[in-house]
């Protein structure tokens, strides 16, 4: 008899641990309310070499022509516009200044009596409206004068417009030969 009482104990017990761990419970989960905020952050700096840099001038070619007795003035298109890369960081803009030397062959000194330059404006930047803006007329011969500049929000790599030169002479006294000269570019920082 202690054997049926024990087998019928053990029974009912499997039968409430088994009825216990198979019964199903339900969790409620938490309603989320309110709002947070989070933060985003990115650093930039100046480097510490080529803040400022003219990556390409102009140079110019005004052709081969025969000796005369006068002489209409000389052009020439530009081979490349102004390339500026402003890594300053401010907001200065910059300008950007040209200044012709001789034109020699040898001992024997071109009579130049101007050199002038033109730049077209650039594009502006669709995003920041950065850009280099041109001038015209502007007499670089032997004279350091302002060919271009970058406005406040020329950050970034930008281009000028086509580049022109105009050369006279001021006097048709020339030797034959090939002359050439030096034009010296400048950029600083701020608009001069």
């Amino acid at each position: 008899m202690q054997n049926k009482i024990l087998i019928s104990s053990l029974a009912a017990s499997v039968t409430l641990l088994l009825g216990t761990a198979i019964t199903p419970s339900t969790v409620e989960a938490a309603t989320a309310t309110g709002t947070n905020q989070g933060n985003t952050t990115i650093q930039f700096t100046v480097p510490t070499d080529g803040q400022l840099v003219l990556n390409k001038v102009p140079s110019f070619d005004f052709g081969n022509h025969a000796l005369a007795t006068s002489y209409s003035a000389f052009t020439a298109t530009g081979d490349t516009p102004y390339d500026v890369t402003n890594l300053t960081g401010d907001s200065n803009g910059y300008t950007v200044t040209a200044q012709a030397g001789q034109l020699t062959n040898g001992s024997n000194v071109l009579p130049v009596s101007s050199l002038t330059t033109d730049t077209a404006d650039g594009t502006a930047d669709s995003v920041t409206g950065g850009k280099i803006s041109g001038a015209t007329g502007v007499s670089i011969y032997q004279a350091s004068n302002k060919v271009a500049t970058g406005n406040a929000t020329a950050n970034g790599e930008l281009q000028s417009g086509t580049t022109g030169a105009t050369l006279t002479l001021s006097s048709p006294g020339v030797k034959t030969g090939t002359y050439t000269g030096v034009i010296d570019y400048t950029i600083t920082d701020g608009i001069n």
